[in-house]
């Protein structure tokens, strides 16, 4: 089991002093300490699939989201990337790229809904054939349209988004595939 820590930094989310720490991982973490899992989804050409989570202070984004109850983060990561792009990529065909980890210094508000003072967000990857046209979420989603971009479309849109040290994973794994 290896991992290796590719970039640090700090969510905007987190309330208190704490560490972001992206890792490249080929095991996954506790899962009674993983909170949600997200899908970096390319197609054959090196286009990235990207959501517009239509909530304040997001926009453009990787698919994914919160584990339900039961759930196991590969399978979340699924049902998300479903949810929320209308792509249907199986479980079985996402791998593990790594994940985020958020070490809290001060304990956080009540309020804050994760585990207090580690937990992961584990990133998946899977490729498809070509890109077809921009897929829609189901009606009832969070998010609006979604779309195939390029990587340095990707770096402009996703310019904040702590999980954006994960694209030099992903083009070393599509590399390693050639």
């Amino acid at each position: 089991m290896t991992q290796e820590v590719i970039a640090t930094g700090s969510a905007p989310w987190i309330p208190v002093p704490h560490l972001m720490e992206v890792v490249r991982a080929d095991f996954h973490p506790p899962q009674h300490l993983t909170t949600a899992a997200f899908g970096l989804i390319s197609e054959i050409r090196g286009h990235l699939l990207l959501t517009h989570v239509n909530l304040p202070g997001r926009g453009w984004d990787v698919p994914g989201g919160h584990i339900d109850s039961g759930e196991d983060a590969r399978r979340a990561a699924a049902r998300e990337i479903n949810e929320e792009t209308g792509l249907l990529v199986p479980a079985e065909a996402l791998r593990l790229l790594g994940w985020q980890r958020f070490t809290l210094y001060e304990k956080p508000p009540d309020s804050y809904p994760y585990p207090f003072p580690v937990s992961y967000t584990p990133m998946f990857t899977a490729r498809t054939g070509l890109a077809g046209p921009p897929v829609e979420p189901p009606p009832d989603s969070e998010c609006g349209p979604a779309g195939w971009f390029t990587p340095a479309q990707v770096r402009q849109q996703c310019a904040t988004c702590t999980w954006l040290p994960f694209l030099a994973l992903l083009r070393e794994a599509r590399h390693s595939e050639a």
